[in-house]
């Protein structure tokens, strides 16, 4: 059998894990997990929106959505609100609570992001972006 570090996939899985570690232990001391982190950006970005806007945006799945903004709201950081307009829909709308948690969550992305950037080194950087897009383009 060859060597996994061999296969790009294999070695993609190891820095994602590496990745998750050191980022769930940093959200974790806001109570809140990466996938939720997700939801409460995108609710900075735009607040009020489906939680299938949600989970376009943030790749998670609906039966996952489900769980996760029932916790976030157990927590006070989003509501739900039906949609005046369409009462089939529900709309998530952030708290005061959920700004500040996010707030915190954008300041601890930037950080590591800056982080990230400087292990790749900066000769490396735009290439590794535009090969990752590429991947994502591709395997669509």
């Amino acid at each position: 059998m060859s060597d996994l570090n061999h296969y790009l996939c294999f070695c993609m899985r190891a820095a994602m894990k590496r990745i998750d570690r050191h980022m769930s232990g940093r959200l974790e001391e806001l109570g809140i997990s990466i996938p939720q982190s997700f939801i409460l950006c995108s609710l900075l970005e735009e607040n009020g929106i489906t939680l299938k806007e949600i989970g376009s945006r943030t790749l998670i799945d609906s039966s996952s959505m489900t769980v996760l903004v029932d916790k976030l709201e157990k927590d006070a950081l989003v509501e739900r609100q039906l949609d005046p307009e369409d009462r089939r829909a529900i709309r998530v709308v952030i708290t005061e609570r959920g700004r500040a948690v996010a707030a915190q969550v954008v300041e601890i992305a930037d950080d590591f992001n800056a982080r990230l950037y400087d292990l790749l080194g900066e000769g490396n950087q735009k290439e590794f972006v535009h090969g990752i897009d590429n991947i994502i383009k591709g395997l669509e």
